[in-house]
């Protein structure tokens, strides 16, 4: 494989416990071509020393980007973007942990997907594992979680119900990030109008169905996974119809920023998109029978 460059873009924010940590497993990857950037967000604790820090240590790996705070992760993500080139992107949590084979992973896949599509924008995603603190794994997929299922999300008409992408499993090569509009709706993530904008200009999702970030949750992240979703039931939706509702309407409201059509067609691409989940539990057990030959 021809080795690529990418641009790990990290945002930083009063992240002194973990940042280190967080470092070095980028340091540890077995892919090299890599070059990680940092830009802190006003910090008042010592995160950016321990940036400095490891800067010295790393000067051809390591570069902090030395401008004004942009008030919040996603804008500071977003400025990133715009200050920086490569031929990839990755977007980086500063208190998680990346598998000694993210990128490496990530990569070949990326290669493979821009050879079948050739000149298209793109983006690669993984799963994450769900972690505590002290990195004990607390779920094995934050995806099923928090029913999120990228996999099934392959057009822009299929990002109706959720453009639930986790930003820190995303790898994206440089057309996509040419579709990106720097206009970040409010109250919108970075990572979700990235790839709306992909997939508007006729891009491709391609998820890989495995954790290969340990995604810790310590109480104070500025971002993290929502509640579990797996055991909401009748009861559930029944006394929370106004919140679905609210969720589905400011979903709505995003995709007409990009022209997406009339309502009648988001509710019927959000009834495809619950069948195709549904289909994929009843194949799963078909090939768990199967397997033990029940």
């Amino acid at each position: 494989m021809d080795k690529k460059e990418i641009a790990i873009l990290m945002a930083t924010y009063n992240g002194e416990k973990y940042l280190g940590e967080q470092i070095d497993s980028i340091l540890s990857q077995t892919y090299h071509k890599w070059h990680l950037y940092i830009h802190d967000d006003g910090s008042t604790d010592n995160t950016i020393s321990i940036a400095e820090d490891y800067q010295r240590r790393n000067t051809d790996r390591i570069t902090l980007l030395h401008y004004p705070p942009q008030g919040g992760a996603g804008k500071n993500f977003i400025s990133m973007m715009e200050r920086v080139d490569a031929e990839y992107y990755m977007f980086c949590d500063q208190d998680d942990v990346w598998l000694p084979e993210k990128v490496n992973i990530s990569v070949t896949a990326m290669i493979q997907q821009e050879s079948a599509h050739i000149g298209k924008p793109i983006i690669v995603c993984t799963d994450l594992y769900l972690t505590d603190k002290d990195l004990n794994i607390t779920f094995q997929s934050r995806n099923r979680f928090s029913s999120l299922y990228p996999q099934y999300i392959k057009t822009f008409d299929d990002c109706a119900p959720t453009a639930g992408v986790t930003g820190c499993t995303m790898l994206f090569n440089n057309t996509a990030k040419k579709c990106y509009s720097y206009t970040l709706p409010a109250d919108t993530l970075h990572d979700c109008w990235l790839l709306l904008c992909t997939l508007k200009n006729g891009g491709v999702l391609h998820y890989i169905d495995k954790p290969l970030v340990y995604y810790r949750q310590h109480g104070n992240n500025t971002l993290g996974a929502s509640v579990n979703t797996m055991n909401i039931g009748i009861a559930y939706r029944a006394t929370h119809l106004r919140r679905i509702f609210r969720n589905h309407y400011k979903q709505y409201l995003l995709l007409r920023r990009l022209n997406y059509g009339s309502c009648f067609k988001y509710v019927r691409h959000v009834l495809k998109y619950r069948k195709r989940i549904s289909q994929g539990f009843y194949l799963f057990i078909l090939v768990l029978l199967h397997i033990l030959q029940i």
